[in-house]
């Protein structure tokens, strides 16, 4: 029959072991994208959370040593060991202690500073072998709970399917028609935020064939988790079948197609569209889908209310009359600061060619 002391070890290895291979059983679901980037941006990510994680690791490593070494060295059986029981400072640890932390952080703050401007993501990027060919150009918009990828040079758009070719970079464009949402395509890193009203830039460039996945990186409600995306990178060829696959879908993205497509859904199955409505992204990104004024054009009628005070409102269809005076700003201004009556009338005649004009 064995002692209590070996079935006490018994027990302890036979729980390390369990607990090692709980760890490993559970971390064997794990799909660490983010450690296989496929494209330049990635990459650099990726080399940036390693230099990261090795500066941190200075402190960590040796602390973790030095705390089984002491529990070694200074076990109660140790009668070599220095016993100090009044021992209460040392400069040397304390240069240590202050002097290791300090310089880490001012390496991290400088790798920081650097990467940030390096990883910009409205930088642009060039072609992997062709410096002169030109980004694709994708508008992007966040829904509840879908992404609609719109491509103007192409007149086509798609819902939750966003192809590009390899080897050439792609610029986004991106909004959000409802909440505030994040998009980001890990293999091909940065992930940036889609806020209404407000238009966010990104560029990316996948240097590999394949199919990566896209997800809302920021909790956006009850259809979150579903809120996925395909990325897939084509060579040219199989691009170009992509594209007249796309056009030659049944049904156009009008303006009655959107507001169908806005509504809250989930588990959107890939969509195409064979033309999109004109400036559907500007629309999206100034609320007036649904035919009332952009915010961009009340904009600019509240500033040239500000310019003429007492003009008056065109209605729809009706033309401007001549403007036969001339406006002065309400506040008085310096000389330095003085706008000509030419100015004025300029910015004048300049807002009556939008569709919203003024007239004296």
């Amino acid at each position: 029959m064995p002692s209590p002391s070996s079935l006490q070890r018994n027990i302890k290895r036979v729980v390390l072991l369990g607990g090692l291979a709980a760890a490993a059983l559970m971390l064997s679901g794990c799909n660490m994208v983010v450690m296989d980037p496929k494209g330049p941006i990635g990459m650099q990510e990726k080399d940036l959370i390693i230099l990261a994680v090795l500066l941190m690791l200075i402190p960590v490593l040796p602390v973790i040593f030095m705390t089984f070494w002491f529990a070694w060295r200074y076990r109660a059986s140790n009668k070599k060991a220095t016993y100090a029981p009044d021992f209460e400072h040392s400069n040397r640890i304390e240069a240590v202690v202050w002097a290791v932390p300090t310089l880490i952080i001012i390496a991290l703050g400088s790798v920081t500073w650097i990467s940030t401007h390096e990883l910009d993501p409205r930088a642009p990027l060039a072609h992997v072998s062709q410096p002169n060919v030109k980004p694709i150009e994708v508008e992007v918009v966040s829904l509840d709970w879908k992404w609609l990828f719109i491509y103007p040079e192409y007149n086509i758009a798609t819902v939750n399917e966003l192809a590009v070719p390899v080897g050439t970079p792609v610029h986004f464009k991106l909004t959000s028609a409802t909440v505030m949402n994040s998009f980001f395509i890990p293999q091909l890193g940065s992930q940036i935020y889609t806020m209404t009203g407000m238009e966010t830039q990104l560029n990316l460039r996948a240097d590999h064939t394949g199919v990566y996945e896209g997800i809302s990186a920021n909790y956006s409600g009850h259809g979150f988790a579903g809120m996925k995306f395909s990325a897939v990178a084509l060579n040219d060829a199989d691009f170009k079948a992509w594209v007249a696959k796309a056009q030659a879908a049944p049904a156009p993205l009008d303006a009655a197609a959107y507001a169908q497509l806005a509504k809250p859904g989930m588990e959107f199955k890939p969509t195409y569209y064979a033309t999109v409505e004109p400036m559907l992204f500007h629309k999206v990104l100034n609320n007036c889908t649904d035919g009332k004024m952009c915010r961009e054009d009340a904009m600019n009628m509240a500033m040239m209310k500000n310019i003429a005070p007492d003009a008056e409102i065109c209605k729809p269809g009706e033309e401007p009359k001549k403007i036969n005076k001339t406006f002065a700003p309400q506040t008085p201004v310096s000389k330095t600061q003085s706008v000509t009556t030419q100015s004025v009338k300029t910015q004048a005649v300049a807002v009556t060619a939008s569709p919203t004009a003024i007239k004296s």
